[in-house]
């Protein structure tokens, strides 16, 4: 028991300048992502399909606080731009257009952060992400006459433009089926990836991103016009994976000895 008590004395020292590595950090991010926009009330029998959509979230800001080498806490703004572009297809699964949502958002995350120690090291992230919309629009473009057979009700959409909501209030004058966006999301963030230090204070990041929302991104309940769209949709929400890259600056409050280990 004896040698027990002496290993835990003689690593305390060791512990306690682990746990020196704090203060605050400022930083700056870009993002490179897979966005999609899910139908949480159909599945099956739908009349289009889903297109590989990438998206850029060009800017974002970080802010966090290093409890110690291993906890943290940060919080984010970033510029993203989401949505998915889809495939109208007929009855047949013939290629009849195209439908096209495009959303730009504030994110803002607030995450608890595990991280690792050594000059490379691995970090975990998790937390809610408040959205707030910038910028919407959904619109179909039929490129020729598409015939469909849905609950039991046969229609035609001709060829043309249909507008299905916007952001823009001078659209929805024009013509009042134009619907309306939620002006908030939230939902889950989850993140891995490594750090790396350059210096004592400065650090670079890499990190894969996934989140998925819980909001309607429309304000409509309920959504059924076979004039101008073959599908009904009750819920359809965010989901986005990316990949992240940041630069951090740590104002380090620790002594010159934690930061020289943390180097090593």
């Amino acid at each position: 028991m004896r040698k027990y008590f002496l290993l835990l004395f003689l690593s305390f020292p060791f512990l306690t300048q682990a746990q020196n590595i704090k203060g605050p950090y400022l930083g700056v991010t870009t993002q490179f992502q897979n966005t999609w926009i899910i139908n949480d009330e159909q599945y099956e029998d739908v009349n289009y399909k889903h297109r590989f959509t990438t998206k850029w979230a060009p800017f974002g800001a970080v802010l966090g606080y290093k409890f110690n080498e291993n906890h943290n806490v940060q919080v984010e703004l970033y510029h993203s731009n989401q949505g998915e572009k889809f495939d109208l297809v007929d009855q047949d699964g013939n290629k009849a257009g195209e439908k096209t949502i495009d959303l730009e958002y504030w994110n803002i995350p607030l995450l608890f952060k595990y991280t690792t120690t050594g000059t490379l090291r691995f970090n975990f992230q998790v937390g809610p992400q408040l959205g707030i919309l910038r910028k919407g629009l959904e619109e179909n473009r039929f490129s020729r006459a598409a015939t469909y057979q849905v609950k039991d009700r046969s229609f035609t959409i001709g060829p043309g433009y249909h507008l299905m909501a916007s952001t823009e209030e001078s659209d929805r004058a024009r013509d009042t089926r134009v619907g309306m966006f939620n002006e908030y999301d939230a939902g889950i963030l989850l993140g891995a990836g490594l750090e790396y230090s350059l210096g004592s204070n400065v650090i670079l990041t890499a990190n894969l991103r996934y989140n998925y929302n819980f909001v309607n991104i429309r304000q409509e309940e309920h959504l059924e016009d076979y004039t101008r769209d073959p599908d009904y949709y009750t819920l359809r929400q965010n989901m986005v994976a990316g990949i992240q890259l940041g630069l951090n600056y740590l104002f380090n409050t620790g002594d010159g000895r934690t930061k020289a280990r943390h180097q090593e």
